[in-house]
């Protein structure tokens, strides 16, 4: 029968270490201390057979929550321990939907839970660059072109650099207020200011600077062996620099330093997608890098409160969750 887990967040990320798949950060203890700094309530589950899962309850609309199990579970309960599960959520906080995104194919029906595919929240598309060698050999593997870009950062005299938690905080503004513009550009809706601000205490805050300005920069968070991007800004102004490829080679070679063997970029188009897709120009950017697609189901709910999840199916229909 599953329970709520009560050990250190030491003993919860040993674990989910060995489930190393794209996206296993989002199962992590420091992903936990992300959602509860803004706000939201954590549960942290084993099943019998020890297996864990984070889940996260996120408010969607007025009298409409759902448990939200980011990238996982890692591995997928069997029906009676799916019902030992949802007893258990909801003895912490009711809430109407179950939505899941598991790293391997499954079955939709577990029980009286029935999964249904919707738009993807985590990405179900990433890119995966084995940074596990010297830094030579490492540059090799890039596009020709991602090669040429990093030299005509150098050349303008552009340098990364990781901050420390001080100096993140310090430039938080300046920072966000990068994120914003980026995001706009692309027609993007931009993540919070607030929610921002509780991931730079979980991750490594990155920026690049030309002539004193800040032209670029990113959130990185490291897990076992993979240290992930999870946002990205720049200047569009100062993109004849080059600023992100100097970035990104800087925060490889970190990364490298410091144990980690897999730069994971978090977000790309399907393989088979149309040069229109809206992460098209994104993608061409991370694929100069090198590395390996890999791809998950998706994202997946299941009500647990008939009348609430009609609801919540119609209010999916007026606006995005």
């Amino acid at each position: 029968m599953a329970k709520f887990f009560e050990g250190t967040d030491e003993q919860w990320d040993e674990l989910e270490a060995p489930h190393d798949f794209s996206g296993a950060v989002l199962q992590s203890s420091a992903w936990s201390r992300v959602q509860e700094a803004r706000g939201n309530v954590v549960a942290r589950i084993v099943d019998a057979d020890g297996a864990p899962s984070l889940w996260v309850l996120l408010p969607i609309a007025l009298l409409i929550r759902v448990w939200y199990c980011p990238k996982g579970p890692c591995t997928m309960p069997v029906a009676d321990e799916w019902k030992s599960i949802t007893q258990l959520l909801q003895h912490r906080a009711h809430a109407s939907v179950l939505r899941i995104e598991p790293p391997n194919k499954f079955s939709l029906q577990h029980g009286t839970l029935n999964f249904k595919r919707r738009r993807d929240i985590s990405p179900a598309h990433s890119f995966i660059t084995d940074i596990g060698m010297e830094h030579d050999e490492l540059f090799k593997t890039f596009h020709e072109k991602t090669r040429y870009n990093i030299r005509v950062a150098a050349k303008h005299g552009v340098v990364a650099r990781r901050l420390t938690r001080e100096e993140a905080e310090r430039r938080a503004d300046e920072i966000l207020a990068l994120f914003a513009d980026t995001g706009g550009r692309h027609g993007i809706v931009a993540t919070p200011a607030a929610d921002m601000r509780a991931l730079f205490s979980a991750c490594d805050v990155w920026i690049a600077v030309h002539s004193g300005r800040t032209v670029a920069a990113a959130l990185l968070i490291g897990f076992g062996s993979t240290m992930t991007y999870l946002h990205g800004a720049s200047d569009y102004a100062s993109r004849a620099y080059m600023a992100p490829y100097a970035l990104h080679w800087a925060a490889m070679q970190d990364a490298a330093r410091r144990g980690f063997k897999k730069y994971d970029w978090w977000g790309i188009s399907p393989e088979a997608a149309q040069e229109t897709h809206r992460l098209a120009g994104v993608t061409r950017f991370k694929l100069g890098f090198g590395g390996t697609r890999v791809a998950s189901p998706g994202t997946f709910d299941a009500g647990i409160d008939r009348v609430r999840f009609a609801l919540y199916t119609l209010v999916r229909r007026i606006k995005r969750p």
